[in-house]
């Protein structure tokens, strides 16, 4: 499932460290935002609920905007 996470705002400097953790759980991470605190991925096997790992606030489907 395609995702976004936001990272706790006192995490902004470690934003790196927990997409690598992310990756190490077998996280495809696209994006990483360090300005926005965001990072985009898919999931995978793992609930989004899985994703929110230590250093994350808050992890939501992306939903993608399309032009109609």
């Amino acid at each position: 499932m395609l995702f976004i996470a936001k990272v706790e705002e006192g995490q902004k400097p470690n934003i790196r460290e927990i997409a690598k953790s992310l990756e190490g759980m077998g996280v495809q991470v696209k994006r990483v935002m360090k300005l926005t605190g965001t990072i985009t991925g898919e999931s995978g096997a793992l609930s989004l609920g899985k994703v929110k790992i230590k250093g994350i606030e808050s992890v939501e489907k992306d939903r993608g905007l399309k032009a109609k």
